[in-house]
Formats: structure tokens, sequence, C-alpha cells
């Protein structure tokens, strides 16, 4: 998380954020609206491009991407797979099944380069602001907010007890390690429901619990240059995806 807001901050698109939500929708629903194996696969050499302009690490968004895509991976299994009990338990492979699981691969694995593209390219300030501009429930961007300022904490809580784990010698041999981990996981959970528990004092005692608090309203500037780009890579990459589905049929 911490490495995705870095990123984010130090990417040239920070300052363009209309124009990455355009674009990074637009990639998405291309993946998602056309009903082809080609569309999947495009977008995300379209993204991982694209993430090298906005001068993304590329070690940190595959990452994220190959983490994703070996859970999406996983899903091919029980749609490919036709158990039958006729003459005892087998196993036979189903080619329909195969086949909607490779467009379910292709259009998670699609819409996921999408998203981390938005997120690697747009801080999330600029998200947020972004959300409120367009009128979303109060209590879903407050929500947000919350949500994202309580990852960091947390992170830097448990950064604190694995550096006092090993100045102990929690982590010195693989039991102790395992001690240590539940251990650790337990003072976590038990930290956090403390925080969120002050947080929502402090809340309370600044009356923003009743919705009475408002933020003030972020400006965009929209290049209309820019713009046009954001809409048009979708257009032709969905164009290109047409035209493949109907040479190669698929």
């Amino acid at each position: 998380m911490r490495s995705i807001e870095e990123s984010a901050h130090l990417s040239r698109w920070r300052g363009y954020t209309v124009e990455t939500c355009v674009l990074c929708t637009g990639l998405g629903l291309c993946t998602l609206c056309i009903p082809s194996l080609l569309a999947g696969p495009l977008v995300i050499v379209v993204a991982l491009l694209l993430s090298r302009t906005a001068r993304v690490p590329s070690r940190a968004w595959l990452k994220m991407f190959l983490g994703g895509f070996g859970f999406a991976l996983l899903s091919i299994v029980p749609l490919a797979m036709d158990i039958r009990l006729q003459g005892g338990l087998a196993l036979e492979l189903d080619h329909e099944g195969l086949r909607r699981g490779l467009l379910a691969l292709t259009r998670s694995t699609g819409t996921l380069s999408a998203t981390l593209l938005l997120v690697f390219t747009t801080p999330f300030p600029k998200l947020l602001g972004l959300l409120r501009h367009l009128r979303v429930p109060a209590l879903v961007s407050d929500l947000l907010v919350l949500v994202y300022r309580q990852i960091f904490l947390l992170d830097e809580t448990s950064a604190r007890l694995r550096r006092s784990l090993a100045c102990r010698g929690g982590t010195g041999s693989s039991a102790s390690l395992r001690r240590s981990l539940s251990l650790g996981t337990a003072a976590l959970f038990v930290h956090s429901l403390q925080r969120a528990s002050r947080l929502e004092a402090g809340l309370a005692s600044r009356g923003s619990l009743d919705g009475s608090v408002r933020f003030p309203q972020e400006r965009f500037a929209v290049q209309p240059a820019v713009l046009a780009a954001a809409l048009a890579i979708p257009a032709l990459l969905a164009t290109l995806v047409m035209f493949g589905k109907a040479r190669l049929g698929y």
C-alpha cells in the first residue's frame, strides 16, 4: 500500500486526475463489455505500456498484478473440470467451462491492470476529491478516508511489532516464529480495535458523526488534448479487439 501511494505521488500523471479516471474507466469497460479473449491481454499490454509512460515502478506494478493473476488463475480449475459419478468418480475436461473460465480470467486480469494503472498514477486525495465533486454520498467518502488512514497506521504498528519481536529473539527459529506470529496478530487486532474506538470518540467530540463537518471542494483543471487522448486510446483498443474477434473468431 505504501509503495502504491508513493508511486502515485511521484507519477507524471498525478495532475491529470479526470483524464486518468476516464482512461482507466474506458480500459475497464473495454475488457468487460467485449466478449472476446483478446480484450483482456490487450488491455494488460496497454496498461503496462502506459504505466511505463507515467514512470510507475515496473517491479511494484508487476508484483501487484501477478498476485491478482495467480488468484484469478485458480478460478479456471472448477470451471474447466466436470465431475461425473456414473461408473465411479471421474474428472473430465469441460470445454465450454474452460472457454468461460478463460473469458473470466481475461476480464478479471484486464480490469485489474486498469485499476492498478489508476491507483499507481493518481494519489488517493485526488481520487477522493473527484468522488466528492461527483456528489458521492459523504458517508462513503468519509469511510474511505478512515479506512485509508487506518491502513497506514496499522502498517506502522505492524512494523514496530516485528522489530520488537526481532529484538527479543522471537524470530530465531520456526517454532518461535509461529508462536510470535500468532501473538503479534492478536496484539495487532486488539490495537486496531482500541485505535478505532479512540478515533470514534475523537470524531464524536468534533461533531462529525452527524455529517456536520464539510470538506472544501477541490477544483480540477481538464486539458482537452489529454482528455481526447484518454478517450481515443480505449476507443482504438476496442476497435482493434472487435476486428481481431471478427477475423480470429475469439
